[in-house]
C-alpha cells in the first residue's frame, strides 16, 4: 500500500478534499489538534462517570472536570497516529513539526496505481503540501 499525505492551512480545503476522495472512492484519516484531542485514549485523558444517584447538576459540569490534554501530549498523540503508516521516524518529527504550527492532515492509503490520483485531487484541493510514502 502506499500513503500519500497531504497539509492543509485551512479546514474548508480538507473538507472539499475529504468529498473529492469519497466520491473517487478513497478513505482517508484526517489529523488535526481538536480531532488528535478528541480521540478516545490518544491523550490520556480519564473519562468521567458520574454516580446515578448524583444531583443534576454535577452532570451538568462533568465535561468541566476532565481535564484537556496539553498540547505536548497532543502531539505525541499525533505521532503515535502516525506510526501506523509505517513512516520513519524523521518523517514523524517533520509532520509533528507541521502538527504543532496548526497544519491539518489527510492520509490516504491507497494502492500504488491509484496514488497519483490520490494526489491530484489533494493537490486540486490546495494542499501546501502532498508528499507520497511507498
Amino acid at each position: 500500500m502506499t500513503t500519500i499525505v497531504a497539509i492543509f492551512d485551512d479546514a474548508w480545503n480538507v473538507e472539499k478534499a475529504i468529498e473529492q476522495l469519497a466520491a473517487a472512492g478513497f478513505e482517508d484519516s484526517v489529523y488535526d489538534e481538536a480531532i488528535v484531542a478528541e480521540q478516545p485514549g490518544s491523550a490520556g485523558a480519564i473519562p468521567f462517570r458520574a454516580p446515578a444517584s448524583a444531583p443534576e447538576r454535577v452532570l451538568e459540569n462533568a465535561s468541566n472536570l476532565i481535564s484537556k490534554p496539553d498540547r505536548r501530549t497532543i502531539v505525541e498523540a499525533f505521532k503515535a497516529q502516525l506510526g501506523r503508516y509505517n513512516l520513519s521516524h524523521d518523517v514523524i518529527g517533520g509532520y509533528a513539526t507541521a502538527f504543532i504550527h496548526d497544519g491539518k492532515f489527510v492520509f490516504v492509503k491507497t494502492d500504488p496505481e491509484r496514488a497519483e490520483q490520490a494526489k491530484k485531487i489533494l493537490q486540486d484541493c490546495n494542499a501546501t503540501r502532498v508528499v507520497r510514502h511507498d
